[in-house]
C-alpha cells in the first residue's frame, strides 16, 4: 500500500506537487477567515441577580431574598442551573442557561420574572452587568493604616475618585464594589414652628 503510494507520487510529480500547492492556498485562506481571540470566550450564557440588604444576617438573606427569587425564576426556558449564595447583607444568584440560548433573550425573560418577586422594604433585586468571566481582568482592595481613613472614606474614595477613574478606560465594561459603608448626605427641612397662646387671665397679657 505504501510502495504503490510512493510509487504514484514519483510517477506523478506535478499532479502531487499541483495537489500540495492548492491544500497549501486553502489553508492559507482558512488562516485568514478564522477568528482568533487571545482569550476565547468559554463561559456558558449565565444571568447574576443580586440584592443588598444592609444590616441583615446570611440567614435572614437567604430565607426571605434568594429563596423567593429562586422559586420566581424557575421554569425559564433554557434555563439549566440555578445557584445561589447568601452572605451578610447581600444575596448572589447564578441562573445558568444552556449553549442554544440568547443572552438578550435571557436577561430581558429574568428582568420579566423580577418584577412578580415579593421583596421586603428597602430590597431591589438586579441583574448583574452582561459580562464574562473570561473578561474579568482585575481585583483589588483599598486599605489604609491611617486611623483618619475608617470604612466610609475608603468607599467614598472608590465611589467618587476610582470608580470615574477606571471606568474611562478603553473597553472596560464596568467596575464592581461592594463593601464599606457608603456615605449619605440628607437634607431636611427645619420643623415647622408652632406658635402657642396662652389664654387670657387675670393680671396676664396673652403671649404669642
Amino acid at each position: 500500500m505504501i510502495r504503490n503510494l510512493v510509487d504514484f507520487a514519483l510517477n506523478n510529480r506535478y499532479v502531487v506537487l499541483a495537489v500540495g500547492v492548492l491544500l497549501l492556498a486553502w489553508g492559507a485562506v482558512s488562516f485568514h477567515n478564522m477568528p482568533v481571540e487571545v482569550y476565547p470566550d468559554i463561559a456558558d450564557n449565565y444571568v447574576n441577580i443580586i440584592s443588598q440588604w444592609p444590616g441583615h444576617s446570611a440567614e435572614e438573606m437567604e430565607q426571605q431574598v434568594s429563596v423567593p427569587v429562586e422559586i420566581q425564576v424557575f421554569g425559564i426556558p433554557h434555563l439549566t442551573t440555578v445557584r445561589s449564595e447568601s452572605i451578610f447583607g447581600l444575596s448572589l444568584i447564578t441562573l445558568i442557561f444552556d449553549d442554544q440560548s440568547i443572552d438578550d433573550w435571557n436577561r430581558q425573560k429574568v428582568l420579566e420574572r423580577l418584577t412578580q418577586v415579593n421583596m421586603p422594604a428597602g430590597v431591589l433585586p438586579q441583574m448583574g452587568t452582561d459580562w464574562s468571566p473570561t473578561g474579568q481582568i482585575y481585583w483589588y482592595t483599598i486599605r489604609s493604616t491611617n486611623p483618619a481613613y475608617d470604612l466610609m472614606n475608603l468607599r467614598s474614595i472608590e465611589d467618587w475618585t476610582l470608580y470615574k477613574e477606571f471606568r474611562k478606560v478603553p473597553n472596560v465594561v464596568d467596575v464592581s464594589d461592594f463593601g464599606g459603608t457608603a456615605r449619605e448626605y440628607q437634607v431636611r427641612r427645619p420643623e415647622q414652628a408652632h406658635r402657642l397662646r396662652f389664654e387670657h387671665q387675670p393680671g396676664r397679657e396673652p403671649i404669642d
